[in-house]
């Protein structure tokens, strides 16, 4: 068996995914932790190339005969930018196990550093893919709370509101049954046609957990951030209320996902909710890299005033559930 060959074509294979994987980290994902460890594996893989002596394998390359140069069982369509992440992922741990067994018999210094690099790189995935399982569209998160639910067509609701724009969909049940609060979330949960788009349960773990929900929302006399977080695990949105630059800080050094700020204006729906000045989201979006959600009121009146402010996107619910949905839902993405 010609080992030579075989190294080198995983070298190529590795050498590419890894620069890939690195390119996604630093400019899609935009994690310096994780390119920090991706740099640091291919430090390693560095040292794997000259304990290979690579510019000696690369003789025993003949890559106009190679018998995979015109096959095509590897072009099968990515339908996502996650499919394509997790295809190089795969080629780099292969490659990687591929080189380390290969290599025992020549030389067990480099077997153990090919160890390491694949060992690397499960723990990257892991990461990559809490990330992407958190990753959302704060622009027009929908507040489903229940007294507009009664006596309507949720699952209809629902599909006409992510149809006409909505990116997040927050259920909010105070008065009714537990049972009850089940049974609303999951056909919200089963409405959804759009994986990006997510759904978050305000305040109640239990029942984010049974409905599979992409997470859920906390206030500030709920539950800590930090608890959440242990209890539902890395890959699950966890959002905030904060009316102060402590709160969010807090909030975020805690591992919330975004900020939930408000009451910015008079609101039906929440008429004891506290509120908070568009001068504190400033000064909130200014102490915070995560993303700040403007709560409370908003219409197509003032909610340019809100993104103005810091915010990344706005919460709405008696605006939207109320009147005129769809006409109301236009006004604010201009569908």
């Amino acid at each position: 068996m010609s080992w030579e060959r075989i190294a080198d074509v995983n070298v190529n294979r590795l050498d590419e995914s890894l620069k890939f994987i690195e390119d996604v980290v630093r400019f899609n994902l935009e994690n310096k932790i994780l390119l920090k460890k991706i740099r640091g594996l291919r430090t390693v893989f560095l040292q794997v190339k000259r304990g290979l002596r690579e510019h000696s394998i690369v003789t025993f390359r003949d890559s106009r005969q190679d018998l995979g140069r015109k096959a095509d069982f590897d072009r099968g369509q990515r339908r996502s930018d996650e499919d394509l992440i997790i295809a190089n992922l795969t080629r780099a741990k292969e490659s990687a196990r591929t080189l380390e067994e290969i290599i025992k018999q020549k030389s067990s210094a480099v077997s153990r550093l090919c160890k390491r690099l694949r060992f690397g790189l499960y723990d990257i995935e892991s990461s990559i893919m809490d990330i992407l399982d958190r990753r959302f569209d704060p622009r027009i998160h929908i507040i489903l709370d229940e007294q507009y639910l009664i006596g309507k067509n949720v699952r209809t609701l629902v599909r006409m509101l992510e149809a006409q724009g909505a990116t997040m969909f927050q259920l909010r049940i105070r008065t009714l049954s537990d049972r009850k609060f089940y049974r609303y979330a999951n056909t919200v949960k089963q409405a959804l046609k759009k994986q990006s788009t997510k759904f978050i349960i305000n305040n109640r773990i239990d029942i984010a957990l049974a409905c599979n929900a992409d997470g859920v929302h906390l206030g500030q006399d709920d539950v800590p951030v930090r608890t959440a977080r242990r209890v539902l695990g890395r890959g699950t949105i966890i959002g905030a209320s904060a009316r102060t630059v402590t709160q969010a800080r807090t909030a975020e050094r805690q591992g919330a996902d975004y900020l939930g700020v408000g009451s910015l204006f008079p609101t039906r729906t929440k008429v004891d909710a506290r509120s908070t000045s568009l001068r504190s989201l400033r000064a909130i979006s200014k102490q915070v890299s995560i993303p700040i959600i403007g709560v409370g009121g908003i219409t197509d009146k003032n909610y340019r005033t809100v993104l103005r402010a810091g915010a990344a996107g706005i919460a709405v619910a008696s605006y939207v559930l109320q009147d005129d949905t769809r006409r109301a839902m236009r006004s604010l993405t201009k569908k």
